[in-house]
């Protein structure tokens, strides 16, 4: 039987494709397989806010306007911590909103915050206060702004996260 070379050309090629990409895949495959996370993912420890840190009253940096800040949901993922206790990283949602009529220029807040561990004996063993800055445009009335940060939590305690009033 006759073949051309043309063919017999093509099936070299096509041979030698299917094994470049062959190794291909398997070379990205153990390149990405060192992108694979290790960590541990669990169940979150109790993340609460007492009544009075949901809303705070905070003055402004530049025109001393008074904004209401309130807690407006959490949303968190948990790992295993080396030590034994939990990583939190936590997303903190706040609605801040100012009254146009008492000012509408741009201006900034440094809302702070707040956080606590405490133990199951409802006693502190830690705390942290931090700020978070908030650019207001003119004319801008509200603003739901995400709080991002990370805590690690001991075993068998529970976070506590608060806005405090800067009135």
């Amino acid at each position: 039987m006759f073949r051309s070379i043309a063919v017999r050309e093509k099936k070299l090629y096509v041979g030698n494709m299917k094994q470049i990409s062959f190794l291909a895949v398997i070379g990205c495959s153990i390149f990405l397989a060192g992108c694979t996370s290790k960590d541990e993912f669990v169940s979150c420890p109790a993340i609460s806010a007492p009544e009075q840190g949901t809303r705070a009253y905070v003055r402004s940096d530049e025109t001393r306007q008074v904004f209401d800040v309130r807690l407006n949901g959490v949303d968190a993922v948990c790992t295993r911590h080396k030590s034994g206790g939990t990583k939190i990283a936590l997303r903190t949602g706040l609605k801040v909103k100012r009254d146009l009529a008492a000012g509408a220029g741009n201006d900034t807040l440094s809302l702070p915050l707040m956080t606590a561990i405490v133990d199951r004996n409802q006693a502190v063993t830690a705390n942290e206060d931090f700020g978070y800055l908030i650019g207001f445009s003119k004319d801008d009335a509200v603003k739901y702004p995400v709080v991002e940060f990370e805590q690690i939590v001991p075993a068998d305690a529970r976070l506590v996260i608060s806005l405090k009033p800067a009135y």
